[in-house]
């Protein structure tokens, strides 16, 4: 009776606190079987497994995936029992089978596999490549629950994933700003806009597995879904049809524009206000370089006479 009672105990402490995972390194090696891979403790669904990389840059890491894998499993699930394979230049596996000869890889995604495989080129695009990497996973497995075995569609799958990266790298509060001028004038009037005017959100899919670059990720429209979520939650994410999309676009666009400062004299003023502004700023940068360039042309002084600070 001591003995059941014990057990019951150990299980519910297991539950209530998880101890860490451990990377299934054997499906890296599955993919890459000449890099020595080496499992490393990690929280959350995503384990993670590093080759050539010392233990505080593999605990760094670990600690990025489990964030992302966190709020994804949170909001969208199917990350569970994904592996993450993390390699430094000097020891990262190759890619021939998979990309073009003299291409350099950096990202692997293997959606239907579960498998995130980095190369981490450049320490500062890490976090980058983590954030925008595993919400791809998890949407190529929604997609399969919703009856496409072709993967989520683009571009609304990769703008949700930037959704994901503009989180983690706290960039939304930045982009929202950015966006709220660039969109205005782009259609100051966007409640008449139609189905057709929206952006094709709802087009081809991704290869499984496709590979990216994290210096070239990262986008402002990640804002959009950030509204979009705000409005209808997270269920959203499963609404994968064009119209639903459109609609979401023409609310968060009249959203968009409702922000922007009208003043006492209407919104035309507002326009000509930034307008001036911006004008301003380029003339003022085409004036710095254009200085800058005139002092490059100008010839340097002559040496000075050295005989005038000699004694004879």
């Amino acid at each position: 009776m001591r003995r059941s009672a014990l057990l019951v105990l150990v299980a519910l402490l297991t539950v209530l606190f998880p101890t860490p995972g451990v990377a299934d390194e054997e499906r890296c090696a599955a993919l890459f079987p000449n890099v020595a891979w080496q499992s490393q403790p990690s929280d959350g669904p995503a384990t993670v497994a590093t080759t050539g990389m010392t233990p505080a840059m593999a605990e760094r890491f670990a600690a990025n995936v489990a964030d992302v894998a966190g709020l994804v499993q949170t909001e969208m699930g199917f990350l569970e029992g994904t592996a993450v394979c993390l390699a430094t230049p000097e020891q990262a596996p190759a890619f021939s089978e998979f990309v073009a000869p003299g291409q350099r890889l950096h990202v692997g995604v293997f959606a239907a596999e579960k498998v995130l495989v980095l190369s981490a080129v450049e320490i500062r695009n890490v976090e980058d490549a983590i954030a925008f990497g595993l919400p791809q996973i998890a949407l190529w497995h929604l997609a399969t629950e919703l009856g496409r075995d072709d993967g989520y569609p683009d571009p609304l799958g990769s703008t949700i994933a930037h959704w994901y990266l503009a989180r983690e790298t706290e960039r939304l509060d930045r982009y929202r700003s950015e966006l709220v001028v660039t969109l205005f004038l782009d259609d100051p009037n966007p409640e008449e806009r139609t189905v057709e005017d929206a952006l094709p959100w709802v087009g081809e899919t991704k290869p499984d597995p496709f590979f990216f670059d994290p210096q070239f990720v990262g986008s402002q429209l990640g804002v959009f879904i950030d509204f979009a979520v705000s409005e209808e939650g997270t269920g959203v994410l499963r609404e994968i049809d064009q119209a639903t999309w459109a609609e979401l676009e023409r609310r968060w666009r009249i959203s968009i524009r409702d922000q922007f400062p009208r003043g006492n004299y209407g919104v035309w003023w507002g326009v000509a206000i930034v307008v001036v502004f911006l004008v301003l700023a380029i003339l003022l940068a085409w004036s710095k370089r254009r200085a800058n360039r005139k002092a490059a042309q100008r010839k340097p002084s002559p040496p000075p006479d050295e005989s005038l600070f000699t004694s004879t």
